[in-house]
């Protein structure tokens, strides 16, 4: 009698094991039956099998295979753009919100060269970096191609005007520029502002013809401020005629920001006698003083301010009435980056005299 009871329960236990096997059958399907979860690769931006995927959140990143050219843009303008003190200073510490999105921009190629810059949320503090330039999709854009270690890809779009036009048509420049002799000839912004210069752009790689990227020949550059703007005085009878010619920029001078000025001083000298020390001695005095100053309206108020600035090959004539029959004339021209320096922290950028 036992065993037929132990009998009777391995068979309800047989039973109740096949009954739970088939409901979870029903309820679960078998392993083979499911989708595999899909997972997007990285992309390999390295370019080549087994090397590791890049991903570029920083200009130091291309430091150490670019060590001259993150020097040079370490030692520009473009990289203090957003923590330069008067950016700051004329801001009003960044609430002035229609100039900020230039000074950090988003990376222009993601955006588009030839629309807008629209400000980015990561660290603002590098300015215009290589990210700005240099990265679409995640991926190196460059003037020449590589199959180093970023791969970079080739993008002729750099090479062109365009890629300034995205931050630096907001001051009208780009207009100023397409009215250029320059412009009618085929030149471009890097022409005038990114040298030519050959050298091995990464390690182990072949010399190769690059530009600077020390933006040079603006206002931050006295030696080409010398070559931008010429002056000649003249006489006749008692008018003096002082001509200002644009003849080195591409686009009006001063350029771009209203806190930018050129200033044309002229003196009219005089030699006098007169007592010194109980003796009589021949003294140069100043009679009469003009000032002239060029300078662009502020980017707000294009339309209600008319702009002072001397256009690509433009000669501009002022004429003064003499106060005397005889003596020297001397005139400057001074270039200040900010209105409120003083004058003996400008930068000459030519003079001129004549006797008459």
């Amino acid at each position: 009698m036992a065993r037929a009871l132990i009998a009777f329960g391995l068979v309800l236990c047989m039973v109740g094991f096949l009954y739970v096997a088939s409901r979870f059958s029903e309820e679960t399907p078998a392993p083979e039956s499911q989708p595999a979860p899909v997972t997007p690769p990285l992309p390999d931006l390295s370019g080549g099998p087994g090397r590791a995927p890049l991903v570029f959140t920083s200009s130091q990143q291309c430091r150490d295979c670019h060590s001259e050219i993150y020097t040079e843009w370490l030692s520009d303008q473009h990289a203090s753009s957003w923590t330069e003190s008067n950016f700051q200073t004329f801001t009003e510490n960044y609430k002035r919100v229609e100039c900020l999105s230039c000074h950090a921009p988003q990376p222009m190629l993601q955006v588009g060269i030839e629309k807008d810059p629209l400000l980015r949320d990561t660290d603002r503090t590098a300015g215009v970096d290589c990210l700005t330039c240099h990265i679409k999709d995640g991926r190196v854009h460059g003037t020449l191609g590589s199959n180093g270690a970023c791969d970079g890809i080739l993008e002729p779009q750099l090479k062109t005007s365009q890629a300034c036009f995205h931050c630096h048509h907001t001051h009208n420049l780009f207009k100023e520029f397409e009215a250029s002799p320059q412009f009618k000839q085929g030149m471009t912004c890097q022409d005038c502002h990114m040298a030519v210069v050959e050298r091995v752009v990464s390690p182990g790689g072949p010399k190769r013809k690059t530009r600077k990227h020390f933006i040079h020949g603006g206002g931050h550059d006295p030696e080409a401020l010398k070559k931008t703007l010429s002056l000649d005085l003249k006489v006749e009878g008692r008018t003096l005629t002082a001509t200002v010619t644009n003849i080195g920029a591409a686009h009006g001078v001063p350029g771009e920001i209203n806190n930018r000025i050129v200033r044309l001083e002229i003196s009219v000298l005089v030699k006098q006698k007169e007592l010194f020390q109980g003796k009589e001695q021949e003294i140069e005095n100043e009679v009469r003083a003009w000032r002239r100053d060029f300078q662009p309206p502020p980017r707000m108020a294009r339309d209600k301010i008319p702009s002072t600035q001397i256009m690509p090959g433009e000669p501009r004539v002022l004429t003064f009435e003499l106060p005397v029959d005889h003596g020297r004339i001397e005139a400057i021209l001074t270039y200040r980056l900010e209105a409120t320096l003083l004058m003996a922290e400008g930068v000459e950028m030519g003079r001129a005299e004549i006797n008459f």
